[in-house]
């Protein structure tokens, strides 16, 4: 018969009734991985069968940590911020609370987000930082002894660890791509022009379109809002003024679906009289036609992401710690003429 249960339940209640001590209990609560698994489970079974609910809250104040790590991002629209948050968040539970805030790409949004955070004792903070952000604008938590880390979009001037592309590599394989196949005219398009990621990756592309004697179209090489809208009204607008070149490569998937629209709506044949290159690998297998891209691992970066700061929140991992670059690679479609 089951032993009944009583009020007031402590974790030593829990030890004593396992048969272990009080700070092999907690290890066990804290998913500390010092713990044999063995002893775990007998741990977790006195628990249940005396009927003893772990406090997080109480033992959180106890060691001066809230449990709960921030995440910001600019948008929840974009797709890959999803992937991105879906593997923080499954990197870090259970021990960790997933605090998620949206920035719309805002500094003054995203100032006051963080500020909620750090009042909330959130132990590290993961941040997508918003277009116009300079590096004074994450002093804050820097200050007060918070990690932080920086996702997707490197930020000038801040010593925080960063992980993301190899921005400028992977504008070097679009365009290695797109020349492959002959095109005489080559651009970077969309996305906006004081972002980091697409000074890069527009680098990448005009250093291989140099070394080929490739034509780089400035006229092309326009800046947009990251949405398949602001791509769409840009090239309708172009278009009224001229032929596109004949390669091109977006600053994302959705902004090359906005593109191809807008090109197919004027008759431009995708895949033959312009060739589209996107970023991420999200969206683009669903466009017509279905549209070579350049994959970013979302996925990768935010499990890697996460795990790091674990690591320097516990005390286990370098606290100088400098990030990681991921290695892009081209997925072949249709949209380049490939098949």
């Amino acid at each position: 018969m089951a032993q009944k249960k009583k009020a007031n339940l402590t974790l030593s209640d829990v030890a004593k009734h396992a048969g272990y001590s009080v700070s092999t209990a907690s290890f066990v609560f804290q998913n500390n991985p010092v713990v044999a698994a063995s002893t775990r489970e007998k741990i977790l079974a006195s628990a249940k069968e005396l009927g003893y609910v772990y406090n997080r809250r109480a033992a959180s104040v106890r060691n001066d940590r809230s449990q709960s790590i921030g995440i910001i991002v600019g948008g929840f629209s974009n797709p890959f911020f999803g992937r991105l948050i879906e593997a923080i968040e499954e990197t870090l539970s259970p021990e960790y609370t997933v605090i998620i805030g949206n920035s719309l790409d805002d500094v003054g949004r995203q100032s006051a987000l963080v500020s909620r955070f750090l009042e909330n004792r959130v132990d590290g903070l993961l941040i997508v930082p918003s277009i116009d952000s300079l590096a004074n604008d994450l002093a804050l938590p820097i200050d007060l002894g918070v990690p932080v880390i920086a996702l997707s979009r490197f930020l000038p001037g801040l010593e925080i660890p960063y992980f993301g592309l190899r921005d400028e590599i992977a504008g070097e394989l679009a365009a290695k791509h797109l020349i492959s196949h002959g095109v005489s005219s080559i651009t970077y398009f969309g996305g906006p022009e004081q972002m980091f990621t697409r000074k890069g990756r527009k680098k990448g592309v005009m250093t291989v379109s140099e070394r080929h004697g490739v034509k780089f179209d400035t006229k092309w090489c326009a800046d947009t809002k990251i949405s398949s809208d602001a791509a769409y009204q840009a090239t309708v607008e172009l278009l009224s003024d001229g032929e596109p070149p004949e390669g091109v490569v977006c600053h994302t998937d959705a902004i090359a679906i906005g593109l191809m629209r807008a090109c197919h709506e004027s008759g431009v044949e995708i895949g033959s009289e312009v060739r589209v290159i996107g970023f991420d690998d999200i969206e683009a297998p669903f466009s017509l036609p279905a549209l070579t891209s350049v994959f970013v691992d979302a996925s990768e970066m935010g499990r890697v992401a996460g795990e790091s700061i674990r690591k320097v929140i516990e005390g286990v991992g370098d606290k100088n710690v400098l990030g990681q670059l991921f290695e892009p690679s081209l997925v072949l479609r249709n949209s380049c003429g490939d098949h």
